[in-house]
């Protein structure tokens, strides 16, 4: 039998797993979307590109202000952001400030040669849109474009790149 698999007992019943019972890859699989959300909204503000271009790192009031949202929204999103390893943090007399990891400068600022901006932008708008959908996609046995976008699958790519 395949490692891995739960052989069950001798009755049919199935057996305790062998080691951790913390469901860590299924938590993983199902919280994987808030890591995608951060980033894709991140870059979308333009976090990235302010701090980029301030050449110097920033408060999270400046943040939000270069980007018209609110402090204690951006408070939360550049934590997450830190926490996922795409911004540093600096301290200085008790305010936190916050630049750019190399790999987001060279792969979330827009005016990067290597940006992933636009795939990002992509991802966000459209990708994560139609498998909002998904489970009316099997149920139905076919795509979900005029739910997610307001228009017929034929008439798709004139929609997204109007």
């Amino acid at each position: 039998m395949a490692e891995g698999r739960d052989a069950g007992s001798a009755q049919g019943e199935p057996s305790a797993p062998a080691t951790d019972t913390y469901p860590r890859k299924i938590l993983e699989y199902m919280e994987g979307f808030l890591i995608s959300k951060t980033v894709f909204t991140s870059c979308e503000l333009g976090v990235f590109d302010v701090l980029l271009a301030a050449e110097r790192p920033l408060s999270a009031e400046e943040i939000s202000q270069a980007v018209g949202a609110s402090l204690d929204g951006m408070q939360r999103l550049l934590a997450a952001c830190t926490g996922l390893q795409l911004l540093n943090t600096h301290w200085d007399n008790r305010q936190v400030f916050y630049s750019n990891t190399e790999q987001s400068r060279i792969f979330l600022t827009r005016s990067s040669p290597l940006s992933l901006y636009q795939s990002i932008q992509y991802s966000s708008r459209t990708i994560y849109l139609c498998w909002h959908y998904l489970t009316d996609a099997v149920r139905e046995g076919r795509n979900q474009y005029e739910k997610a976008f307001g228009v017929s699958s034929k008439d798709l790519f004139q929609a997204l790149y109007r």
